[in-house]
């Protein structure tokens, strides 16, 4: 029996998991290379001292009296006559060897030697190792914990640090999966309603009459038109926050009144009137924004389209440009159904719509068009806000920061 597939952020954070391992397998060793490398420092620099002080002590003795602690001394003078210090004895049968370093073992101790000639005689100079050992074992004893402590805290760091950065890798997968199951589902039904006139139209063809299929072919090109609107939708929402926005110098006016012109023959087809009005507070200042054309655009097309899709066989949508000192604002007003109080939280939220539409006979609502108003106006520094009632219609005013003196 075949294991299910795993899902993508299943496969993410199990890849984290992998990297986290092994940046903390190689933290490890490199603690342990540091380590190592410590320790043989510290041994070589401890043996320097050693011979050191072994050599300091050969050449310097006088006799075998009082010699530092830790350390022993065998003399033997030329006419033969040997001397030891208290624990020397161990020295004396090297002062019939060779000359030259070397470590023996005596009453349960190690030893370091030194055998050299001087001209008064042969000496043999010792030190006791304990002390040097037990130096080691406590350097080792430390480095010890000082690996644990820094294997321990490398795991905790590069886990914490790996879920960090899978953590937003794993947010965009799981928006990923949401937008496209969302925009699956709003793009089922009118390919469904697509497909179906499709059939009816190559059902009809030879048979019917050609005002029927003339009425067959407009509803066709209708609902492919409302189409491509949703996938124009989808690319933009999908690419604003993806892309960095251009940053010109735009006249809102102008291109509120592009919008208004070419959203005005729709609105006669349904029996809207668009109307268009300009003013400056002072009456000298302009509307220039800094931005992008193309998203200001989109942004109060959306407008205008949302509103004429909400006001009465008859009504009015009024396109309104100001500018208020340091700030310009498009409003979009209609006296339409208004805004059910219930939809103004979710208002600007991703495929989240209203159910009044009076205009769009056959066109369902995709909740995309007023998200990305939102998108567009943070990108430009702006706000966007809505005002409504009920049955009176709705506001929308976009605001955003007017551009400095040219």
């Amino acid at each position: 029996m075949t294991s299910p597939p795993l899902s993508d952020l299943t496969v993410v954070k199990r890849a984290g998991r992998i990297a986290a391992v092994q940046a903390s397998v190689a933290l490890a060793l490199v603690l342990l290379v540091v380590g190592g490398v410590v320790f043989a420092v510290y041994l070589r620099a401890q043996n320097r001292q050693i011979g050191a002080e072994l050599r300091t002590l050969a050449m310097t003795a006088d006799d075998a009296n009082d010699p530092p602690p830790d350390m022993e001394l065998a003399l033997r003078e030329n006419n033969g006559h040997i001397s030891t210090s208290d624990g020397g004895e161990p020295g004396v049968p090297l002062l019939t060897g060779a000359t030259g370093f070397s470590d023996i073992h005596a009453n349960g101790r190690e030893y370091r030697t030194l055998v050299v000639d001087r001209p008064e005689g042969r000496v043999v100079a010792m030190t006791d190792l304990a002390p040097y050992h037990a130096g080691r074992n406590r350097l080792l004893m430390a480095l010890g914990f000082a690996e644990l402590a820094g294997i321990l805290a490398s795991i905790a760091v590069v886990v914490l640090l790996s879920r960090r950065s899978v953590r937003p890798l794993a947010n965009a997968l799981a928006l990923q999966r949401r937008f496209v199951a969302d925009a699956s589902h709003e793009l089922r039904a009118p390919l469904t309603v697509l497909h179906t006139r499709a059939q009816m139209l190559a059902h009809r063809v030879g048979t019917a009459d050609v005002r029927t299929l003339q009425k067959d072919a407009d509803a066709l090109v209708a609902d492919t038109r409302a189409l491509g609107d949703i996938v124009d939708d989808l690319l933009a929402s999908a690419t604003m926050a993806a892309r960095k926005q251009a940053r010109d110098r735009v006249d809102l006016s102008a291109v509120a009144m592009s919008v208004r012109d070419s959203m005005a023959s729709y609105a006669h087809s349904i029996g809207v009137t668009v109307n268009l009005e300009c003013e400056s507070a002072d009456g000298t200042a302009g509307f220039d924004v800094i931005g992008s054309a193309a998203a200001l655009r989109r942004a109060l097309t959306a407008l205008v389209d949302n509103a004429l899709g909400h006001v009465h066989h008859g009504g009015t949508v009024e396109l309104r440009v100001r500018r208020d000192g340091a700030k310009v604002t498009a409003t979009v007003a209609d006296d339409g159904v208004g805004i059910d109080p219930d939809a103004m939280a979710t208002l600007f939220t991703r495929f989240s719509h209203g159910a009044e539409h009076t205009t769009r006979e056959g066109r369902e609502p995709y909740g995309i068009g007023l998200a990305l108003v939102r998108e567009i106006a943070d990108a430009h520094g702006g706000d966007i806000a809505v005002a409504s009632k009920p049955g009176e219609g709705a506001t929308f005013t976009l605001t955003l920061p007017a551009a400095p003196p040219a």
